[in-house]
C-alpha cells in the first residue's frame, strides 16, 4: 500500500472525519495550451511547436509509467525541460506549492482505468475504494442473478444499496455468489 498521504481524525459525536492531505492537492493544475501560452510568455524565445512535442512526449512517458531515477513519477512540465525528472530532483523541492502541472497528468489512472485514492484531489475524493485504495465504479460491477429476485433490488435505499455493491464487488472473482442479506420477493 502506499503512503504519500497524511491523515488527520477528528472525532465528533461518534463521526469520523478523516482529512487526507495529499501532495497532488499542492500542484496548479493547468492544461497543455495554457501551459505553453504562459511559458512563451516568460520565454519568448522558445519555439512552441518543440515546447509542445516535449510536453507531449513528457505526458506519454508518464501515461506509460516512466519514473525518475529516485523511482517517483516524473514531472511533467518539468521533464519537458529536463527529461524524466521528479518535481524534488528537478526542482530540489520536497513538494509542490503552486508549481504548474499539466491537469490531465494529475488524474493518473491504472492499466484498468482505474484511480487510486492516493492521486486523487482530496477535495473530490467520493464514492467506494476497494482494500487496495483504488475507485470502484459502481456501474461496472455486475449483478448476480439472485440480486434481481431480492427485495431490496426492487426498492434499495442507498445505504443497502452501497452495501449490497461492496458484497458484489468483493465477490466479483468467486465462483458462486452469497448474499447473507438476500430477502426473497
Amino acid at each position: 500500500m502506499r503512503y504519500n498521504w497524511k491523515s488527520q481524525f477528528v472525532i465528533t459525536n461518534e463521526i469520523v472525519l478523516v482529512i487526507i492531505l495529499n501532495y497532488k492537492s499542492m500542484w496548479i493544475p493547468i492544461t497543455i495550451d495554457k501551459y505553453v501560452k504562459l511559458h512563451l510568455k516568460k520565454n519568448p524565445n522558445e519555439n512552441e511547436e518543440v515546447l509542445r512535442v516535449r510536453i507531449e512526449a513528457a505526458l506519454d512517458d508518464y501515461k506509460n509509467g516512466v519514473k525518475c531515477q529516485c523511482g517517483k513519477d516524473i514531472w511533467i512540465v518539468g521533464s519537458a525541460s529536463a527529461p524524466f525528472g521528479c518535481f524534488s530532483c528537478i526542482s530540489g523541492k520536497e513538494h509542490p506549492l503552486g508549481d504548474y502541472e499539466i491537469d490531465s497528468a494529475l488524474e493518473k489512472q491504472d492499466k484498468d482505468g482505474r484511480r487510486h485514492i492516493d492521486e486523487m484531489d482530496p477535495m473530490k475524493i467520493a464514492g467506494m475504494f476497494d482494500d487496495d485504495g483504488y475507485e470502484i465504479k459502481p456501474y461496472s460491477i455486475k449483478k448476480p442473478s439472485i440480486c434481481l429476485t431480492c427485495l431490496k433490488n426492487i426498492d434499495p435505499d442507498w445505504e443497502e444499496e452501497l452495501l449490497c455493491n461492496l458484497n458484489r464487488n468483493d465477490q466479483a472473482d468467486e465462483k458462486e455468489f452469497k448474499c447473507y442479506s438476500y430477502e426473497k420477493m
